[in-house]
């Protein structure tokens, strides 16, 4: 658990105005893992995209309707993939022949 120090003032009365009461107080925030400790490789949609031989549009509509590998919204305009998740996508879709359809 990280700790951060903290600065407040007394009142007065109790101590020199000019002297902060300094304090230790653990964050409640631990910092956030990176893609490597999580044991996981990010890849952007357009590495996606050549790895499944389709155009980033097909990934985008795959998005809207649900069709396509699970994705990772990094933020309102980030998108990124998991390799786990690439994989599971193209493994979920191995057929043997169009009768197993």
């Amino acid at each position: 658990m990280q700790t951060t120090l903290q600065t407040q003032h007394r009142p007065l009365g109790l101590a020199h105005p000019s002297t902060p009461a300094t304090t230790l107080v653990p964050s409640c925030r631990e910092p956030d893992p990176t893609p490597a400790a999580m044991g996981s490789t990010l890849l952007t949609a357009e590495e996606v995209a050549q790895r499944l031989g389709v155009s980033v549009k097909a990934l985008e509509r795959w998005r809207g309707n649900g069709a396509g590998p699970a994705y990772v919204r990094l933020s309102s305009k980030t998108i990124r993939y998991r390799v786990e998740d690439v994989s599971g996508f193209v493994a979920g879709r191995v057929r043997a022949s169009t009768a197993a359809e």
